[in-house]
């Protein structure tokens, strides 16, 4: 990959309003097409993970940055860090949430988390 450019970045309140918010955002800033629609499906998951679980949803703010590089687009979603890391749910059992991780990994060509501080950095890209 080569240096990444910045194609947007917005910061918003960890209430569950902004998930939504932060998915029109993507859709004005990228073109429309397949890769858009799922990238715009994983930041709902992502930002959604960021207000549900992490410490920003105790009134503080999550960020999505939009990057391209060589054809290759990423979304980062940085919050104030968790107890715990993201992590796949396993198991059989039909619920109604808690499928984010496992749709991140699953349509994203690459994904992953990282922390710096007391900051979550969730990542993922599409080809």
């Amino acid at each position: 990959m080569g240096d990444w450019t910045v194609i947007g970045a917005i910061t918003l309140a960890a209430v569950p309003e902004s998930v939504g918010e932060a998915r029109r955002f993507a859709t004005e800033a990228l073109p429309e097409g397949d890769r858009t629609d799922t990238a715009e499906l994983l930041i709902s998951e992502a930002c959604t993970n960021s207000v549900q679980h992490s410490r920003s949803r105790f009134g503080g703010k999550f960020t999505l940055t939009l990057m391209g590089s060589d054809g290759t687009l990423r979304c980062e979603v940085v919050d104030d860090g968790s107890v715990t890391l993201p992590t796949r749910r396993e198991g059989g059992e039909l619920r109604g949430s808690g499928y984010g991780v496992m749709l991140i990994e699953t349509l994203a060509d690459r994904s992953g988390h990282f922390v710096d501080g007391d900051r979550l950095f969730t990542w993922f890209e599409l080809d």
